[in-house]
């Protein structure tokens, strides 16, 4: 995968330490054709990108109780949201920061089971078997490889399975230590063929039944590794798997500018003292007040930018950079200064990975939203803490039809009072001045409160779509959103600013004006800025949207069925 891979955790094998397959000899030296090369690289930038800010975790943490446990070990031996970034580049028009990864090894799926060749012989047990795992089914889990890595000689391997998937469906739980483990990767899937032995002596094996011996060769089910059994006087030495987690993460700069520009004829009839009261509150807008309108037009469209920007064009890749727009002296056409690139937004990076839901003008469904609560809460842990509310963001009318939705279900599902899981009417308070109003749900099944927030934003934004009676005209759905989003892990990151103050004309650059006493000076006020958006963790965020008006459907009886 990808080092720069915005989205998907990145883990790469480790090369085997024990081995022979690093060696100094694996480190070719430079060439003087090489070195001659670098003569116009940024030969140092590697450091740079190897010193480069670390961001959030990405990736859930199975956790199979070990923090409980690793937390009463004794020993039984004794005592014993704007943020300043540094364009690291002189002509790259983006940043880096790397991102390590959770790495989850912890359950395996046996796809396939079958006799091992040769056993009997060769010292390979006579009720040996072999297992074709894979990394599983788990929504949590990582792309690991070389997986064979994980299942070392001499550990155990622990199996839950069931005697008849379609039938009785006893549940099993076998124990079997292992002997030998192969890469059986396929079709760009890691796996790995495991040959395991059951606990059992090879006498005592051939002493079960045929249906006994059945049990322990099993074709399904899930594994978990276990701890070896190996005394100090007996030899073993087996590296545990190492992987690095380390990738880098690719964010775009881009320069957006500003200008004011007047004249002195300009200011003086705006300034003038006997101009009728019409020309002063009807006509013309006093200067101060044309620049604080000009500011506030200036940061609506960049605070759409800030969610809806796009790349400035399919070059606009790590890889293609210098196909980018050039920027260009306006004196000296060919004289190239940098290249120019687009920032992307908080929409565009969730939905390059995967994380905005279009419901295609569909009813949203509750259940989806619940199941996407308890992904999103797991995702938000990973960095540490716990996560007991998250905060959702809407119009007004998808607010209230959730409101009457959620009253239902409690009642139906749980049969009690609905104020014991709502509280409505809540506000958000800076320095007693209400920013926001919400709803709040408690959610049992996943084990979060709901903040259901509403605002005029939503609420103009969907006003602004049409509502015709149907077909084309009607696309009023597509104004319709849910906000799922982690506001700590989206940042604005400022990479510089500039100002300047510039007039013209000049009498030393003007001969024309070296004999004006008074010329009619225009007044510049240039200002820009460097930025990006950064989102460390997609994977924390989500948006829903293009839905309808209809109730929202969810599972609303005494009990529902989970797959």
């Amino acid at each position: 995968m990808a080092v720069w891979n915005q989205c998907s955790p990145r883990i790469v094998s480790v090369t085997e330490s024990c081995g022979c397959t690093l060696t100094r000899a694996s480190i070719a030296g430079i060439t003087p054709a090489e070195f001659e090369a670098l003569g116009t690289k940024e030969i140092d930038y590697h450091n740079l990108i190897s010193q480069a800010a670390e961001a959030k975790m990405i990736g859930v943490q199975e956790r199979p109780l070990r923090d409980l446990l690793m937390s009463n070990v004794t020993s039984i031996k004794g005592a014993v949201a704007k943020v300043p970034v540094q364009n690291q580049s002189v002509i790259l028009p983006y940043i880096y920061r790397q991102q390590r990864a959770n790495v989850n090894s912890n359950y395996f799926s046996i796809e396939a089971g079958a006799a091992t060749t040769g056993a009997g012989t060769g010292g390979i047990p006579a009720h040996a078997w072999d297992i074709t795992v894979n990394t599983g089914p788990s929504p949590f889990k990582s792309p690991l490889s070389n997986i064979e890595k994980y299942f070392l000689p001499g550990q155990t391997v622990f199996v839950l399975t069931l005697t008849d998937p379609s039938g009785a469906k006893t549940a099993r739980t076998l124990q079997f230590d292992i002997y030998a483990a192969v890469n059986a990767d396929s079709g760009g899937v890691a796996k790995a063929k495991v040959t395991v032995v059951p606990n059992y002596t090879a006498s005592g094996f051939a002493a079960l039944t045929n249906p006994q011996k059945a049990v322990y060769q099993p074709t399904f089910g899930t594994v978990l590794v276990g701890a070896n059994s190996v005394s100090d006087y007996e030899s073993w030495c087996h590296n545990e798997a190492s992987d690095n987690s380390r990738k880098l993460l690719t964010y775009w700069i881009q320069t957006s500018r500003e200008t004011s520009c007047y004249n002195d004829e300009y200011l003086k009839a705006l300034e003038a003292s006997y101009t009728s009261g019409y020309f002063k509150k009807f006509r013309e807008l006093p200067l101060a007040e044309q620049n604080r309108q000009q500011r506030a037009q200036f940061e609506k469209k960049w605070l759409n930018s800030v969610f809806y920007g796009q790349r400035i064009n399919e070059n606009q890749s790590p890889n293609t950079y210098t196909s980018l727009p050039q920027v260009v002296d306006p004196v000296d056409a060919g004289c190239v200064y940098e290249y120019k690139a687009n920032a992307l937004g908080v929409r565009t990076q969730l939905g390059d990975c995967s994380r905005i839901t279009d419901l295609a003008g569909a009813a949203l469904n509750l259940d989806f939203i619940f199941a996407m609560l308890y992904e999103l809460k797991r995702n938000r842990e990973a960095t540490g803490g716990s996560i007991d509310t998250i905060d959702l963001m809407t119009d007004r009318l998808t607010a209230d039809l959730i409101r009457q939705v959620m009253s239902g279900y409690y009642k139906s599902k749980y049969g009690v009072d609905t104020m014991r899981y709502y509280t409505p009417g809540q506000q958000l308070k800076f320095e007693n001045q209400v920013l926001f109003n919400y709803d709040l749900y408690q959610v049992p099944e996943v084990g979060v409160h709901l903040a259901v927030f509403h605002d005029p934003y939503f609420n103009d934004h969907l006003a602004a779509f049409t509502t015709g009676a149907g077909g084309s005209t009607n696309i009023q759905s597509r104004g319709r959103k849910l906000w799922i989003l982690d506001w700590s892990d989206i940042k604005i990151g400022i990479a510089g600013t500039s100002s300047v103050n510039r007039h013209t004309p000049d009498a030393e650059t003007s001969p024309l004006y070296s004999c004006v006493i008074q010329p009619n000076v225009k007044h510049y006020q240039l200002r820009s800025t460097k930025w990006t958006v950064i989102i460390e963790d997609p994977n924390r965020h989500a948006i829903v949207e293009n839905f309808s008006g209809a109730c929202p459907t969810v599972s609303d009886t005494g009990c529902a069925s989970y797959s």
